[in-house]
């Protein structure tokens, strides 16, 4: 059985229709990016202030 891949490592290949396009850099696997889970996000706040 194959390890599931998380997909951590993704680039978008295409934006059409408002739609992104990535692919994951390590299974290779295209989808839309909406199809992914949200990713966290560092808070900029300190940097701003």
């Amino acid at each position: 059985m194959e390890p599931v891949c998380e997909h951590q490592r993704t680039q978008v290949l295409a934006r059409r229709e408002g739609v992104d396009y990535v692919e994951c850099l390590d299974c290779r696997r295209i989808f839309e990016a909406e199809d992914l889970e949200a990713l966290p996000v560092e808070d900029d706040e300190a940097e701003t202030a």
